[in-house]
């Protein structure tokens, strides 16, 4: 249960510490005055959205923090599974700093909001004015069934088999449509691959073959050059013969010069290197080939390189390169699409036959479980001042989704002599809110549900109606913590505790104060909740017989 809420710098609220307590504890005050605050903050310290400003002072930041306490026979293996200290008093505490940024923490360790929501709403239920509109949904019909029936946890693996399956289904079609696209480019991409392998390109091979090209266009030139040369360097009258010649004439008189035995010797290094120069052109000469089918193919091959490098807009052979093994695993990846999809056909199935059995169980115990929870809410709404009240379900099976195979409908009927309609088209306002108190009554019964808070469920009833709705949230008071705000003097007199909330102003601002009334105080607040806040002696003595009837 609910021990203690502090609040500090809230909206109205500046600093509130409200030590809560057992049973039921009535909330009340003017239209206006700031009750709704109160369960603004509860819905922080639960792990709500921060919505807008919410601090007082925006320079300060906004902490919200309640006191819960646990049984360690419930709570300890959560706790350890979540990695956070358990105490049998638990701090939950929520902070919004003042740049907006929202921390939350349990036990002042630091946790994630889903953590600080999953702990929160197996403590908590508020049941806030619109859920009164929510009851006309299917899916909170269904929601609330299992929670009566203690259905959660199969609920929730039917939603995760669905989950599984759907994602299974969605990634088997995506790969259905790239297969059905994949196919009809199949024989382009084949193509351009196989066009590219059957080139058998080398990287730089271009600029070698374009040297080679320009080397055998000219090879009559260069072999006709290449004898030239050879014949002034070594024929009669060539460069040999010369240094030859040169070096007789210095050879008788060299001997006696040492300047002349110098040169001598620089005409024997030349007529050595001129030998080595036309033997090397004579070889040069011997390899020179006049091949016009060798200068046919590298025309060709030349050709062919630049037309894939235009074609592909590739910037040389190593992009052609790069380009043909990408275009090669693509026509792999294409034809192996055909067994993952197999693969992928066999995986879905299973998922789906593990979604419809689970669904299936599910349903089952949902269908057990709604006549016994209709007539129970039909008994509770006899209670209620409705003695001729029907409640029951319709139900009807659809196709396996999130929530199983159970389509629910709600129908209701006030009168004996008129058959069960749906809800939506069936009940007033008044009568809404009486089905929503019985179900979330029997809800918190069969879930164990430590704390229920009811906002305003009381709308659209009054008088005797008005008493026995106070009679049974006083009987739920017994076996657990509920707090009701109200604007009805016969709830508010069956509450155990008072706590009347009010608003003020002054030079600072406006404030909203709550406090706890003791018996004298709590007779003044009933009477004026009869007559307003001139509050007469009959009021007053009425206030006293209501209060001495809880």
């Amino acid at each position: 249960m609910l021990n203690r809420l502090s609040i500090r710098n809230y909206l109205l609220i500046e600093e509130l510490d409200l030590d809560l307590r057992k049973g039921l504890t009535a909330i009340t005050g003017e239209t206006g005055s700031g009750k709704s605050i109160l369960l603004g903050a509860l819905g922080l310290a639960m792990g709500d959205r921060v919505e807008g400003q919410v601090a007082r002072d925006a320079g300060q930041k906004c902490v919200v923090e309640v006191e819960v306490s646990l049984k360690r026979a419930a709570w300890e293996a959560w706790f350890k599974s979540a990695e956070l200290p358990f105490e049998t008093y638990a701090i939950l505490r929520r902070q919004i700093e003042n740049g907006g940024r929202s921390r939350a923490f349990i036990n002042d360790t630091p946790v994630k909001l889903e953590q600080l929501r999953e702990l929160t709403g197996r403590l908590v239920h508020v049941h806030s004015q619109h859920q009164s509109l929510l009851l006309q949904d299917r899916a909170f019909q269904l929601e609330l069934l299992d929670h009566h029936a203690g259905l959660q946890k199969d609920a929730s693996a039917c939603e995760d088999s669905y989950a599984q399956w759907h994602r299974a289904h969605r990634t088997l079609e995506q790969l259905k449509t790239e297969e059905a696209t994949a196919q009809a480019e199949l024989d382009y991409v084949k193509f351009q691959s196989e066009e590219l392998e059957a080139a058998k390109l080398n990287d730089g091979e271009l600029a070698k073959a374009e040297q080679s090209l320009l080397r055998a266009e000219n090879a009559e030139g260069t072999l006709k050059a290449l004898r030239n040369v050879e014949a002034a360097v070594i024929e009669e009258g060539g460069a040999v013969g010369s240094v030859s010649q040169a070096r007789s004439l210095l050879q008788k008189l060299a001997p006696n010069d040492a300047e002349l035995h110098a040169l001598l010797l620089r005409l024997d290094s030349v007529r050595v290197e001129l030998q080595d120069i036309a033997d090397e052109v004579a070889r040069l000469a011997d390899h020179v080939q006049m091949d016009p089918a060798e200068v046919v193919r590298l025309s060709e091959r030349i050709d062919l390189i630049n037309r894939l490098l235009r074609k592909h807009r590739a910037q040389d052979e190593a992009a052609l390169i790069a380009l043909r093994d990408s275009l090669s695993e693509r026509c792999t990846s294409i034809n192996s699409m055909g067994d993952r999809i197999a693969g992928l056909e066999k995986e879905e199935q299973a998922l789906k036959t593990r979604l419809k059995e689970s669904a299936e169980r599910l349903s089952s115990a949902r269908r057990k479980a709604m006549p016994e929870l209709a007539r129970k809410v039909s008994g509770m709404l006899h209670e209620l001042g409705m003695p001729h009240a029907v409640f029951v379900f319709e139900h009807s099976v659809v196709e396996p989704g999130p929530t199983g195979v159970d389509r629910i409908r709600a129908c209701f009927s006030a009168n004996k002599d008129r058959a069960p309609e749906p809800l939506e088209r069936a009940a007033s306002g008044g009568e809404v809110s009486r089905v929503m108190l019985a179900l979330l009554t029997l809800s918190a019964e069969s879930i164990g549900l430590p704390t229920i808070v009811f906002d305003e469920i009381d709308t659209g009833v009054s008088g005797e109606t008005a008493d026995r709705i106070g009679t049974l949230m006083a009987r739920m008071g017994k076996q657990r913590q509920v707090i009701a705000i109200t604007h009805l003097p016969q709830i508010a007199s069956k509450a155990d505790e008072h706590l009347l909330v009010t608003k003020t102003m002054d030079d600072k601002g406006t404030h909203t104060q709550m406090r706890f009334l003791d018996e004298e105080e709590r007779v003044m607040a009933v009477a004026q909740m009869l007559s307003g806040r001139k509050t007469s002696a009959a009021a007053l003595e009425n206030a006293r017989v209501l209060l001495k009837g809880r």
